[in-house]
């Protein structure tokens, strides 16, 4: 059953098998943390939106049209609960990128402030621009996934994020 496709998957679930529904959870769980994480910036507020979007998700799927992908319907119900929450959260961590790769201490120092600055940079974005920026360069999810993704279209996309990078090199070049 882990080799269903994903349509496969979500017939079986209505037609009230769980064990299938727990198939698509594991499949997804990752790519949806890292979502919901790089929105509301914090681990355990991320978990929560995790495990409510999946449990919306659970309620609402003989809304699923399988027409579309589930995956973009699925992180569509991801983003805009994180959007919700972190509306609703005010406070905000840093998302740390920083891994040591055997450079000096000087150079890893150095790498660890860029990527400082660039954080609060795109966290300091606002959400609308956060998470297409999230989306394609933390998640790699093409133009046409990032729109479904967020029922806009992919024009939109493209839009918000030149916006958004101008927005950010704005902000980086005034450091």
């Amino acid at each position: 059953m882990t080799n269903s496709s994903d349509h496969e998957l979500v017939e079986q679930c209505l037609n009230g098998d769980n064990k299938a529904f727990d198939i698509l959870v594991r499949r997804y769980e990752v790519q949806m943390y890292r979502t919901a994480f790089g929105i509301v910036n914090d681990g355990d507020l991320a978990k929560d939106v995790t495990q409510a979007g999946f449990i919306k998700s659970w309620e609402k799927l003989r809304t699923f049209n399988p027409e579309y992908k589930f995956y973009s319907w699925l992180y569509r119900i991801i983003v805009n609960e994180a959007l919700n929450r972190s509306r609703n959260h005010k406070k905000y961590e840093a998302l740390s990128l920083y891994q040591p790769d055997g450079n000096t201490p000087y150079a890893q120092l150095l790498n660890k402030e860029e990527n400082r600055m660039l954080l609060e940079s795109v966290n300091s974005l606002p959400a609308d621009y956060r998470v297409v920026i999230q989306l394609r360069h933390f998640e790699e999810l093409s133009y046409k996934e990032i729109a479904d993704a967020l029922d806009i279209e992919v024009s939109t996309v493209k839009s918000r994020l030149y916006s958004a990078r101008m927005m950010l090199r704005e902000k980086l070049y005034n450091r």
